[in-house]
């Protein structure tokens, strides 16, 4: 009987063993940062890379393909070249609607009654993206941030993070986004999850 207990423990530390170290291993490795952005290096230099924006920026007087009343020239620029990357919004596309210029009485302080901003959804509004509509976004966040220089972009906002060329990162990708006393930062769309946030700098 001593035996047979001795050869069952031997049996359970032959088992054990090797899960016992992939889990040291596991825990040993490097987390990534809550809210920071997974490793698409690869996907997203695989993308096209936009053509720089060398045009007048005026004031609010280019189309806006979303059906807003107007956009910058830079804006439209920003917006041409992102369709150009990722193709033109739609379902079953990487970005699954797209709005731009919009009144947002809620917020005056808003680039998009300037004409100055828009948001990309790769998800259902209302809805946190998983899997490959997390991704979309992320490629498109990471995208818009590796090109911020030629595309005149004045801030990101995704995944509860606020990204800009002149502020440093802090624990992850940009910092926290508040939601600046007008959105709820925990809501799906206030805290810019379901969408992407593009705000273009003026001249």
């Amino acid at each position: 009987m001593r035996a047979l207990l001795l050869g069952v423990s031997g049996l359970v530390a032959t088992l054990l063993l090797p899960l016992l170290l992939i889990g040291a291993l596991l825990g040993s490795l490097p987390s990534t940062p809550a809210g920071a952005a997974p490793d698409l290096g690869a996907s997203v230099g695989d993308l096209p890379v936009p053509a720089p924006f060398t045009g007048a920026d005026t004031d609010c007087t280019a189309t806006d393909p979303t059906g807003g009343r107007c956009l910058t020239p830079a804006t439209r620029h920003a917006h041409d070249e992102v369709v150009r990357a990722f193709g033109s919004p739609g379902p079953g596309q990487p970005i699954r609607s797209a709005g731009c210029w919009d009144a947002h009485a809620w917020n005056p302080r808003s680039d998009h009654p300037r004409g100055r901003a828009c948001d990309y959804f790769p998800t259902g509004a209302g809805t946190f993206p998983t899997g490959a509509d997390l991704a979309s976004g992320w490629a498109l966040a990471e995208w818009l941030r590796a090109h911020a220089d030629v595309l005149h972009v004045k801030y990101v906002i995704w995944q509860g993070r606020f990204w800009s060329p002149t502020t440093p990162d802090l624990d992850g990708w940009g910092r926290p986004y508040t939601g600046g006393g007008v959105y709820d930062p925990t809501d799906a769309t206030g805290g810019h999850y379901d969408h992407i946030h593009l705000s273009i700098a003026g001249s």
